[in-house]
């Protein structure tokens, strides 16, 4: 081998490797860089081409541009002249139209107002007729009225008779008046009722019947009657049935007026106690019922209200009962608790307790207890709070909602209910707690708690007279 290379001694070996890698690198340049001319002469040469393509498409739209003007604004001219055709020609039948629609309007106006005037000639006719009747009917009706009157007049005359006196007159008089004005001052109030028809027919009788006895008594009211011999012959003739009738008539009415001053008596105004004086009480109010206040340590009830019974339960519909009681004693709390309570006493009631107005600022708080149907209103004809019930119950309100109790009703249920079950029906339970000897009402939330315990000196009572004379007190819950 080291014989191989001295035998090869004149041949340069790596000259010629280093020649060939040269000439190789030089053919590679060589080519990339006609390659590269090759290149830049074709995207010359289509740039060229593009620019000449994009000339001619400008050109190519803008003639495309320009007759497509010339034919929208030929379009244009063509649909104007052809709408202004129509419109020309479609105006006279519009306007023959209007006309035709103006014709029709007169003519059936024309057929209304004929319409019209046959309708008013045949009510005119009308009622000419049904005022002959009505004339000819009243004429029948007084002469009737008449006879009736002249023939009542002889057996009323012991009435009137009585009636003429001064000292009964006048009385009576000053009571006719006074029903009249309530009635006018209970419709302002409460609107109209039956108790104002009630009054209003007592208050017009009673001036009716001394109307009738001034005129009987002057001797000239009856004079002027036509068939005054008529009515003679008929109280004469017989029994005067008709007299008989307007007595009877007179009786009735008084009797009714008479059950209505009964059962209206505790419900009118009670005048001022003699041993409470008007006085006005202002602090935070505390609800101890649903119409019952604590206040600067008095106790007050509400006037011209009465709440459910504190553990009353009201039925909502016909079987869901709920606490109507307790909901009344919350809604007189949330009442009172927004501000500052001022109330009027005015008088007391059977267990010595105020009686009173109140008020939260500008708010009556008994007419907000009615107007919600969290409380009713007594009853009777000068109660405040009537209508404000009648309010409350067509919205269904409260203890509007099912079946209403009043705590009235209520008591007397219960009141029966105690009476048979206790000893010899005496149903108030007279109790001892912590040396204090209170008795409590069948209608007590703690009535059914307490046991009588004979040996620690509880006993029954059959009225609550009875306990106060024993010296028991009325417990806190009663």
């Amino acid at each position: 081998m080291f014989g191989w290379f001295k035998r090869n001694k004149g041949f340069e070996w790596h000259d010629y490797v280093r020649t060939t890698i040269l000439l190789r690198r030089r053919k590679r340049r060589e080519r990339l860089a006609e390659a590269g001319h090759a290149a830049v002469q074709g995207m010359k040469a289509a740039g060229r081409r593009g620019a000449a393509a994009s000339v001619e498409g400008v050109q190519e739209l803008g003639r495309g541009a320009a007759a497509a003007g010339q034919q929208g604004a030929a379009m244009s001219i063509a649909g104007v002249h052809a709408a202004n055709e129509k419109v020309r020609a479609g105006l006279p039948i519009v306007w023959a139209w209007i006309c035709a629609a103006g014709r029709r309007l007169r003519d059936g106006l024309a057929l209304v107002w004929s319409g019209l005037c046959a309708a008013c000639k045949s009510l005119g006719r009308g009622s000419a007729w049904l005022w002959a009747r009505t004339r000819a009917g009243s004429a029948q009706l007084g002469q009737v009225l008449a006879v009736a009157l002249a023939a009542s007049a002889t057996r009323l005359e012991p009435v009137f008779a009585v009636l003429r006196q001064p000292h009964i007159r006048v009385p009576l008089t000053i009571v006719g008046f006074a029903a009249i004005f309530g009635a006018t001052a209970r419709i302002v109030a409460n609107g109209f009722d039956l108790d104002v028809v009630i009054a209003l027919s007592i208050g017009l009788l009673i001036l009716g019947l001394f109307f009738l006895a001034r005129q009987r008594g002057a001797g000239a009211g009856w004079r002027g009657f036509e068939l005054r011999n008529k009515a003679s012959s008929l109280a004469s003739n017989g029994p005067a049935t008709i007299g008989a009738a307007a007595v009877i008539a007179a009786l009735i009415l008084v009797v009714g007026a008479g059950w209505l001053l009964w059962h209206n008596v505790p419900a009118l105004p009670a005048l001022p106690s003699l041993t409470v004086a008007s006085s006005k009480i202002e602090g935070r109010g505390v609800a101890v019922s649903g119409d019952t206040l604590a206040i600067a340590g008095t106790t007050l009830r509400l006037y011209g209200i009465e709440a459910p019974v504190p553990g009353q339960r009201c039925l909502r519909g016909r079987s869901r009962p709920w606490n109507c009681g307790a909901a009344a004693t919350v809604a007189l709390s949330r009442l009172v608790r927004r501000g500052k309570v001022t109330c009027e006493i005015t008088e007391s009631d059977d267990r010595d307790r105020s009686v009173g107005e109140c008020r939260i600022g500008d708010k009556d708080i008994a007419a907000e207890l009615v107007r919600g149907g969290h409380v009713f209103a007594t009853s009777g004809f000068f109660a405040p709070y009537t209508g404000l019930e009648n309010d409350a119950r067509e919205a269904k309100l409260g203890v509007w909602r099912g079946q209403a109790v009043r705590p009235t009703d209520y008591r007397a249920q219960r009141w029966e209910e105690a009476k048979r079950a206790a000893p010899n029906g005496c149903p108030i339970k007279g109790n001892v707690s912590r040396g204090r000897r209170v008795y409590i009402l069948p209608w007590s939330s703690d009535y059914e708690r307490v046991r009588i315990t004979r040996r620690r000196g509880e006993r029954w009572f059959c009225s609550e007279t009875e306990a106060q004379a024993a010296g028991w007190k009325p417990a806190g819950s009663s």
